[in-house]
This record gives C-alpha cells, structure tokens and sequence, in this order.
C-alpha cells in the first residue's frame, strides 16, 4: 500500500464526482422519498472517507492517460517557479498553499467558535422555570437523556443548538407560548440526541481542509439542509395532521418575529432556519406534509451494497500519465544517446517501477521506459527489491 500524488488525484475525481451527483439527484424531491434521508448522508460520508483515505493497494491498475495530460503533469511537478527567490515546482507551491490555507481557515473556525460559546456563556442564566419544565418533558420522551440546558439568547433570531459537549439550546428573545416553545426546543434537543451536530463540526473541518475544492461547499450546503429534514422527519413522523400544523406554524410564526438586526452565526451549530428568503424552507415543509414512504430494509440495503461496490471499485484503478523518456533525457550535448539523469531505479514488491533523481521524481515509470534506461546504464537496485 502506498499514497502517490496519482491516488490522491484519482480519489479527488471520484469523491468530487459523487458529491455532485448526490447532490443533484437531492434537488430531485421524489429522491429523498424513495431512498430516505440516510441514503443521502451515507453517500456524503463515504466521500468524505474516499478524500481522506487515497492508498494505491497492490491490486490497483494504472489507467493510461493521453501524452498532453503527461506534459501538463511534467509542467506542474517539475517546472520551477520562484517564490522569494527560491526555487519550487508548481505542486509544491501548491501543497504549501494548501497547507497554510487549511491551517489558517482551521485556527480561524476554532478561534470564532470558542469565541461564541464564551459570548453565549454570557446568558447562560437566562432561563426560567417554564423553560425547565418544558425541557425535562422533551427528555423524558427520548429513550436516552441527553445533558443540555436551555435559555434565552438575545443575540439569536432563530433557535439554535451548539456545543460538542456542552450543549446548549438558545432561544430567541421574544414572548412564545409554551407550545411554540416546547416544538423549539424539541427541534434542537432532537439534533443533539441524532449526532447532527458531530456530523455538522466534521464537515465545516473537512471544508476547512479541502478549501480549494469547490464541491465541498456544495457539501457544506447541503448537509445543513439534510440534517434539518431529518430533524424535521424525526420530530413529526409520529404525529398527526393537526400537531405537523403547529409545528411547522411554530416555524412560520418565528419568520414572522426575525429581527432586521444582526444574528449570531456559529458555523458549527444548527439553526432551526435561516431567513424567510431561504427557499430550503419550502422544500422542508413539503416533506414534512408529504413524508418518504418508509424505506424497506432490503431497499436500503441494497443501496448501500452499491454504495460500498463502487467505494470499493474505486480503489481498482488510478491514472496516471504515461511517462516515457524524451529526447533531452537521452541525449547528452555532444549528441551521443545515453542517460543524463543520475539516479537509480527501484522494482518494489508490487511490480512497480520507481524511478530516483537528483532532478526529477520519485515516480513511477512504465516498465519499458525503465528498461530503456537501465539498458543505457541507469543504476538499478536489485538489492532494494523485496
């Protein structure tokens, strides 16, 4: 098993691929009523792993890329540039792009985060006993109690869940009955007890990370909205007609009281809605007026077989360009064919060819090229193969 630029490229194309996809079939609103919401997020997960997770297994074949993709390649990893007067190839100033951005963007997403917990820290001590009494009924109809504590939150507009450990369920200033409170903090309560905030906090890191791949805001987008549909189907698939009305009356009467103020954004919580020019809102209460049929157990299964089919398929193959030596590397400048390059090559177990330079890789070689040059006189290490 080895991690290769080449596995890194192939694992990008195919999570980039998926994500897109998932994320076009979603806006199809029969989808989510065939397959569920699960289906949907187990897809954006696997994604998620395949990104992470880009070995180069021994059973892996290499598909053959055009020669123009080989000169592109060549160009990016071996032409110099001059960054502060020294000298990197394109791909590194890349990977130190890369590096610096998801750092920056990670201290910064830590920083803000723990900033706003401090902040809301502040009202911790606004609450009430009506406010207690409503929370300890939501508990109470949950098999497991979750440890959280509600209050009011003047600098919030909407009702909000945050916190890893901590979790606290901020409630809007305003004069709610106790109806219209008990629907707002079981919708918050209810993210807690599913785990969304944990899947919410994995994803802005991951965006975080792979800030440079546009398809991951597409990603960030949309898993906020999919957790709301769950929380949504969730909360009312066990009530009737008349009680889905009050819920989803609650959510209107809350657009209705937003302030034109400023609201509190935490990217790593969960509001239980934006604005009343979110038109994810339109498509939450659809669902909940016409909730996914019940997905059978072996329809799931079998959508996860495939899910897992095609996870697993993607590590069968990675390209790569097809690399030959060019004319520069074989003839010196007396005009005689022979090898200009110092280093050695290197057969590893798998069969691979690995060609070591001073000036160029490692990477890895056909095996005809790596004929051609240990035929002209390259070093090859016998005694380095396994």
């Amino acid at each position: 098993m080895s991690f290769t630029i080449f596995s890194f490229i192939t694992a990008f194309i195919f999570s980039t691929f998926i994500l897109v996809s998932v994320h076009l079939l979603r806006k199809n609103p029969s989808f989510i009523r065939k397959f569920g919401v699960k289906s949907v997020l187990i897809g954006y997960l696997l994604c998620l792993v395949r990104m992470l997770f880009t070995p180069e297994f021994s059973f892996t074949r290499v598909l053959k890329l055009p020669s123009i993709v080989n000169e592109f390649y060549e160009t990016i990893y071996f032409e110099p540039v001059y960054v502060m007067s020294r000298e990197i190839s394109f791909f590194s100033l890349f990977l130190n792009l890369w590096c610096l951005g998801a750092l920056l963007l990670v201290v910064i997403f830590v920083t803000q985060y723990i900033i706003s917990l401090r902040r809301i820290n502040r009202y911790s001590t606004c609450t009430s006993e009506r406010i207690d009494l409503i929370l300890n009924k939501v508990q109470s109809e949950y098999p497991r109690k979750i440890r959280a504590k509600a209050f009011i939150c003047p600098e919030t507009v909407v009702p909000m869940g945050i916190g890893l450990l901590r979790k606290k369920i901020l409630l809007p200033y305003g004069k709610y009955s106790s109806k219209e409170l008990y629907y707002m903090i079981k919708h918050e309560y209810t993210h807690f007890y599913n785990q969304d905030l944990v899947v919410k906090f994995l994803v802005v890191m991951f965006s975080c990370i792979f800030w440079w791949n546009p398809a991951v805001y597409l990603l960030l987008r949309d898993i906020s909205q999919i957790l709301e549909i769950k929380c949504d189907l969730t909360i009312t698939q066990q009530l009737d007609n008349v009680k889905k009305n009050e819920y989803l009356q609650t959510i209107l009467n809350l657009l209705k009281s937003q302030d034109k103020g400023p609201k509190l954004k935490v990217l790593g919580a969960l509001g239980m809605m934006k604005s009343d020019k979110d038109k994810a809102l339109v498509e939450r209460f659809r669902v909940v007026l016409t909730p996914p049929k019940r997905v059978r157990k072996w329809t799931f299964s079998v959508i996860i077989t495939l899910y897992l089919i095609a996870f697993g398929l993607s590590y069968m193959a990675v390209i790569q360009p097809a690399y030959r030596p060019q004319n520069h590397e074989l003839i010196s400048d007396n005009g005689n064919v022979e090898p200009i390059l110092e280093g050695y090559i290197v057969k590893e177990e798998n069969g691979d060819y690995i060609l070591y330079s001073n000036k160029k890789g490692p990477y890895k070689i056909e095996e005809e090229t790596a004929k051609i040059f240990i035929s002209l006189g390259m070093d090859f290490r016998e005694d380095l193969v396994k």
